[in-house]
């Protein structure tokens, strides 16, 4: 994976951590065109569009070490898939076609039947749109009953150990940010999310950020808030940090910067998997 790299701290913004592009010899090697044709309502080429995406998840995964590394490939393809949509596309058109290219995927993946399938599959399982995520699922249980091996992260996929959460903003209510601590087998990554109440309550940005950085933002937002006098910094536990997330997640996505756009795209169906995570591990 690539680098890490932050954006300077501030109270209404996140930091971005860039994510690997696809491979230049797969789907990706004309850009985001290469999808947008897909993401069109009559969904032309969408089969050959599918086994060309299919070969680039696998191709991507089968390189990562990591559970996280993984899921961030599939996050890379939906910000492909986002950002080359046809502009004047509503938010159900998308979904639409964003499902459709995700179920040809799957059903591709299932016929191929190797590992690297199955890890595509095991990833798609967990995260995406609810449809896809099911098919997946039981696409990747019949794969691993035919006796294909599962990579070694698999088990832990979209179950990591919560280490701590927190949330902050302005006293006016007009934004409130939320980050929570994970650790993947050892490993751990931030995952912070920005609500802005001012445009209807929902997810405004959302990244993902490993390795020091990550483990220091919490002192360091704490210490930051603690000498603003118009914001708050509050430590909560998994029931909050669902709940905060679980609200916001319910509303539509109000990005507005290009970057925040961006990050939106890549990251939503992580923030929505990490939130139905912890809500699990609060029991609700």
């Amino acid at each position: 994976m690539t680098n890490k790299r932050h954006r300077a701290v501030r109270r209404n913004a996140t930091r971005r951590r860039p994510v690997r592009s696809l491979r230049p010899d797969t789907a990706s090697e004309q850009g985001p065109t290469s999808v947008s044709g897909v993401l069109a309502p009559d969904l032309d080429g969408l089969g050959d569009a599918a086994a060309a995406v299919t070969a680039s998840l696998a191709s991507e995964i089968a390189r990562v070490r990591t559970p996280l590394a993984a899921e961030l490939v599939l996050c890379q393809a939906f910000r492909v898939m986002e950002m080359g949509a046809p502009k004047d596309a509503d938010e159900q058109e998308r979904l639409e076609a964003r499902s459709a290219l995700l179920g040809q995927v799957i059903a591709h993946a299932e016929t191929l039947s190797t590992p690297d399938a199955l890890a595509v599959l095991r990833v798609c399982a967990t995260l995406g749109p609810d449809v896809t995520r099911q098919a997946a699922g039981q696409a990747a249980a019949r794969v691993a009953a035919a006796g294909v091996a599962d990579r070694p992260w698999a088990e832990s996929l979209g179950r990591p150990h919560l280490l701590r959460a927190w949330h902050y903003g302005d006293v006016f209510g007009s934004q409130t940010s939320a980050g929570a601590l994970f650790d993947y087998r050892g490993r751990d990554h931030l995952l912070m999310v920005l609500i802005d109440h001012d445009l209807g309550g929902g997810v405004k940005d959302c990244w993902v950020a490993e390795g020091r950085r990550a483990r220091e933002m919490r002192d360091a937002i704490a210490a930051r808030m603690a000498s603003d006098d118009a914001a708050f910094f509050e430590d909560i536990d998994a029931a909050g940090f669902a709940e905060l997330l679980g609200s916001a997640l319910a509303k539509p996505p109000c990005p507005r910067q290009v970057d925040q756009v961006e990050d939106v795209a890549t990251y939503f169906y992580l923030t929505r998997s990490r939130a139905d995570h912890v809500a699990r591990l609060a029991g609700a």
